[in-house]
């Protein structure tokens, strides 16, 4: 089975969601701004508290409702053929208590 996605921890964002959104809030900041990201200590520290809770929260939905994500195709044959496909996954870190 492929690695688990990781969701990231303020603490340890390395190859995690939260670190791609991290870096894409610099990205956008960088575009619209036209300067880098503010580097204050509290700013940073709370941006990745935020982005750590909400990849958390959207790896662990996805997570517990993976058997929702389910495509059927039908093949046109009057359902004769179909492909059914299922998302699966696993996720690596996240803080409990996540429902």
């Amino acid at each position: 089975m492929p690695n688990p996605l990781k969701a990231g921890t303020a603490d340890n964002l390395s190859a995690s969601l939260a670190l791609y959104m991290d870096t894409a809030m610099k990205n956008e900041w960088q575009a619209m701004k036209g300067e880098a990201l503010p580097k204050d200590d509290q700013g940073a520290q709370d941006r990745q508290i935020l982005f750590a809770a909400i990849a958390q929260g959207v790896l662990k939905f996805l997570e517990d409702h993976r058997v929702d994500l389910v495509t059927t195709d039908d093949s046109g044959d009057s359902g004769l053929t179909t492909h059914h496909h299922a998302m699966a996954f696993t996720v690596g870190t996240y803080r409990d208590p996540l429902p």
